[in-house]
This record gives C-alpha cells, sequence and structure tokens, in this order.
C-alpha cells in the first residue's frame, strides 16, 4: 500500500523534481552497494588472515582468531543491512536477485558461528601439537626442535589438497573455506543486484 502511494506521489510531481528524487536515490543506491561490498571485503580479509594463522603453529593465537571471527561477523552483518536497504528501491528483477543475496550472507553467518566453537575448545596447529608435514612450515616440527604431535605424528594426509594436521585443525580449516566461498557466492549476488540498479561493486583505489 505504501509503495503504491509512494508511486502515485512521483507521478504527481513536477518533472524536475522527478529528476532530482531519481538522482537522489541513485546515489544512496551506490552508498548502500560500496559499503555493502566493503563489508563483504573485510570479512573475506579477516577469513585470509584467520586461514594464515591456522597453517602456521608459530603464529596461532586463540585471542586473535576469536578477534578475527568477531570483525568477520559484523562485517557480513554490515553487508546484509545495507543490501537490505536496497529493497526500498526495488526494480523489476532485483527482488529475486536481494533474496538471493541474503541467503547467502545468511549462510556465510552461520558459517562464522561454527568455527567460534572449535576455536573456544583450543582447536589450534599450536595446542594440538601439530608436527608439521613438508607442506606446513617448511619442513617437520622434530627437525625444528619442536615436539612432535600428541601420541607421534598426528599429521594426517588430506586428499582435499590441504596442508597437513589433525582431524580437527583439518576440519577447522574446511570450515574456514566453506565460510569463504559462501562470501564469494555473495559477491556474485552483489555484482547481479548492483547491476539490476546501473551501479557497480568496484570501488575507487584512494
Amino acid at each position: 500500500m505504501r509503495s503504491i502511494l509512494a508511486i502515485a506521489l512521483f507521478l504527481a510531481l513536477p518533472a524536475a523534481a522527478k529528476q532530482e528524487m531519481q538522482v537522489r536515490d541513485q546515489g544512496a543506491v551506490r552508498a548502500h552497494v560500496w559499503t555493502s561490498a566493503a563489508g563483504l571485503a573485510n570479512a573475506q580479509t579477516s577469513l585470509r588472515a584467520l586461514t594464515a594463522m591456522a597453517n602456521d603453529a608459530t603464529a596461532f593465537d586463540a585471542e586473535h582468531a576469536r578477534e578475527l571471527l568477531k570483525d568477520a561477523k559484523g562485517d557480513i552483518q554490515l553487508s546484509r543491512t545495507h543490501a537490505r536497504h536496497l529493497k526500498a528501491f526495488q526494480t523489476k528483477d532485483s527482488a529475486e536477485h536481494l533474496a538471493k543475496l541474503d541467503i547467502a550472507l545468511d549462510g556465510a553467518l552461520k558459517c562464522v558461528d561454527r568455527l567460534e566453537s572449535p576455536i573456544a575448545r583450543g582447536v589450534s596447529p599450536k595446542n594440538d601439537a601439530t608436527q608439521a608435514d613438508n607442506t606446513m612450515l617448511g619442513g617437520a616440527a622434530k627437525d625444528r626442535g619442536g615436539p612432535p604431535g600428541k601420541g607421534g605424528d598426528v599429521t594426517i594426509a588430506s586428499n582435499r589438497g590441504q596442508r597437513g594436521g589433525t582431524r580437527g585443525v583439518q576440519d577447522l580449516r574446511t570450515g574456514i573455506k566453506e565460510a569463504f566461498d559462501r562470501l564469494d557466492e555473495a559477491k556474485k549476488d552483489l555484482d547481479t543486484v548492483a547491476s539490476d540498479y546501473d551501479a557497480s561493486t568496484k570501488l575507487p583505489t584512494p
């Protein structure tokens, strides 16, 4: 009902006023698109840093990991909030695309939430005393004076192209990648939404 009233009021406006409103609305659309895009990029940066730590027993820090997860979650929520604001400027095709984007962002949030529990339990390449293989840290832990894994060599072969580590550490990395991939899906969905509004997610370099 409100949208019908808004359309009626818009049609009643003089041509100059309509043009001014359209320009103002398009500016608001771009601001929401760009802020949403920034949120996605920042969330993926946090997950990249978390991946780096999950691959390095000498660098993993639980407090830093929790901060990175908190930042990723906040940035995903920021992206979702601004994407939802675009509903106020809905086009013929945007409703379906906005719904798809919202689903992808919701999935990414759930993936990030699932990462909190293993990190809180202490799952990490450091705490699990993982003996690194030749694809991790440049050689075995014992060759660098580090301790072997619990019960000996706990490095597990992975058929997924992943670095070695305990099952828990491998699952942690898999969870991080799942969240990252969901954000990749959301980026593509946001590109589609931006196109619906004749906007672009590409951000300039200062």
